[in-house]
């Protein structure tokens, strides 16, 4: 492993970015750490996904230590101080001491050597003294805004509400595969049980050949489908297009697939990489919600619409900064819009899959409330309204909403 010190700077940098610059987790860690060893890289990685999903305890843990304001904090030094709390909480006894030592080092390295003093104390306040009492607050223990856990208890109830979130909280959650029919899984890949072609990795293997790296939850929406050999089908929302490979693989090639999505950039970009698969879909620019295509021309539509992702912030912690109420109602307002369009061009005795990574009502059981929709037979979850819920805690998986619509006469 390189230098310690200089890793850490390295991460502060990136979870700044993250922060204050709305970059994704998900995005800027292989970006920013091409060039890293792959210890080192592992280190970032860490340092960084574990101080988002802890950056509101953090954040109460430094200002008691420090007495002031994190708003009065330099933010590359209060990302140090972030980091180093988050890794604190659960630090081994002996490994303190470094931990300590390479924050003070790390903020020299970021060009702010005077604030070398005031790390050193913060950190050795929080090692001395542990975390500070705080008045019971279950949003901050779980790092998400107030209205988040409120809007879930009142969802699920409070039981359910609190199992939900400390399980997107998790740390390093497996990595999801779905083998390609025909293809092998990789040695100690473990099957996700009933969710057929899904696996879970700790480290995916140097060959992705016949793997695509999907969380089970995503695999199960497309199983939800059950898409035929000789159908027409439209996957609405297909950027980046791991469904719609996925659809291809189950449908077989005397199928016709649509793929389309309503951003230039995103759909040039997943067609190349489905050509590349030796995807046959037809791709095409076109709005969820004012569909380039007549009535009743599927016989299958899959509306996996854009949504909050709160499901997803076991990979993706920062959205829980991120999360806005006015946010979540609008894009409730654009799913059922996207589901009318849908239920117009599917033909009747046909189906839809409306599916959503989150875990709100107001995007999930309330936007299918007006359809003949049930859940998904053959799948795991938790039966939620008319559709079925996916959840760490229940399936081992992202967080995922899924529910059949019949579509009718």
């Amino acid at each position: 492993m390189g230098d310690p010190a200089n890793t850490r700077a390295q991460a502060a940098r990136i979870l700044l970015r993250v922060k204050d610059h709305g970059a994704y987790s998900n995005v800027i860690l292989p970006a920013a750490t091409r060039d890293l060893a792959r210890p080192d890289r592992a280190f970032v990685y860490r340092l960084v996904t574990d101080a988002l999903r802890q950056i509101r305890t953090a954040d109460a843990v430094v200002e008691v230590a420090a007495g002031r304001s994190t708003g009065d904090l330099d933010a590359e030094v209060l990302c140090v101080l972030e980091i180093a709390v988050a890794e604190l909480l659960a630090a081994e006894p002996d490994a303190v001491y470094a931990t300590v030592n390479e924050s003070v080092e790390a903020v020299k390295q970021l060009g702010n050597p005077r604030a070398a003093g005031l790390v050193n104390a913060v950190l050795r306040s929080v090692a001395r003294d542990g975390v500070p009492a705080f008045p019971a607050d279950k949003a901050r223990e779980l790092s998400v805004p107030e209205w988040v856990l409120g809007t879930l208890t009142a969802d699920h109830g409070r039981q359910t509400a609190r199992l939900l979130l400390a399980g997107l909280r998790e740390g390093s959650p497996p990595i999801g595969i779905r083998v390609r029919p025909g293809c092998d899984a990789p040695v100690g890949a473990a099957p996700v049980p009933d969710v057929a072609g899904a696996y879970t990795l700790r480290e995916l293997p140097e060959s992705l050949d016949g793997l695509v790296v999907s969380d089970a939850a995503s695999t199960a929406v497309v199983r939800a489908l059950r898409p035929t050999n000789g159908e027409r089908i439209l996957d609405m929302a297909a950027a980046p297009g791991g469904k719609t490979s996925a659809l291809w693989d189950d449908a077989g090639k005397g199928t016709t697939l649509v793929a389309m999505d309503a951003h230039t950039r995103r759909l040039r970009s997943a067609r190349l990489r489905m050509a590349e698969m030796g995807v046959g879909a037809a791709w095409v620019l076109g709005s969820g919600i004012a569909a380039p295509f007549g009535d009743e021309s599927f016989d299958a539509v899959l509306v996996d619409a854009p949504c909050t992702g709160l499901g997803t912030l076991r990979r993706r912690p920062e959205i829980a900064m991120r999360l806005a109420v006015k946010r979540m109602e609008a894009l409730a307002d654009r799913q059922r819009e996207m589901l009318a369009e849908a239920w117009r061009i599917t033909r009747p005795g046909g189906r839809i899959v409306y599916s959503v990574c989150t875990l709100f009502a107001a995007e999930t059981v309330d936007v299918v409330a007006a359809y003949p929709a049930a859940p998904p037979p053959g799948l795991p979850g938790a039966v939620w309204g008319a559709g079925l819920l996916m959840a760490p805690h229940l399936t081992g998986t992202d967080g995922m909403f899924v529910s059949l619509i019949q579509r009718t006469g």
